[in-house]
């Protein structure tokens, strides 16, 4: 969208941005298809390799955003293939401590880092910052606005 961001709508705003949202995700889907990995399989592997260590199983759901089905099954792939150990954890069976083999070490390293790698995180960051920097001067005009009586309390 060529338009300047002072003249977008908010309902531009959120098309453009889902827009992007979806090409980003596309993106990833062909990075982890062109390693022969389910989307839900390279996450796992994503967020074991930003871990830099063994990671709980209810951390991993929670940081996922997947349903616990899926992210089970991609757990149960990895590990019937060698590339994952689940251990429970004293005085909780149900929450596992994952950790990649060295098999799985490998599979990160010629799978996943050299997409942690390509990414652009102090760019993202940067954006972001600008991004809230704009959403806070565009929310003092909004918030010095006086406000009907009849609104409060509702």
């Amino acid at each position: 969208m060529e338009a300047a961001m002072e003249e977008l709508t908010f309902s531009q705003f959120i098309r453009a941005f889902n827009e992007a949202d979806k090409e980003m995700n596309i993106i990833y889907h062909r990075l982890a298809r062109h390693y022969r990995l389910s989307d839900s399989v390279f996450w796992v592997l994503y967020l074991l390799g930003e871990a830099q260590g063994p990671m709980t199983q209810t951390k991993l759901c929670s940081a996922l955003f997947l349903s616990k089905q899926t992210v089970n099954s991609a757990l149960k792939k990895l590990e019937s293939r060698g590339y994952l150990r689940m251990e429970s954890m004293s005085g909780d069976r149900r929450n596992k401590l994952l950790s990649l083999t060295d098999r799985g070490e490998e599979l990160l390293r010629l799978a996943v880092e050299p997409t942690l790698a390509m990414e652009e995180r102090r760019t993202y960051l940067d954006l972001t910052h600008k991004y809230l920097n704009a959403i806070r001067e565009e929310t003092e005009p909004l918030l010095n606005q006086s406000v009907p009586e009849e609104w409060e309390d509702v």
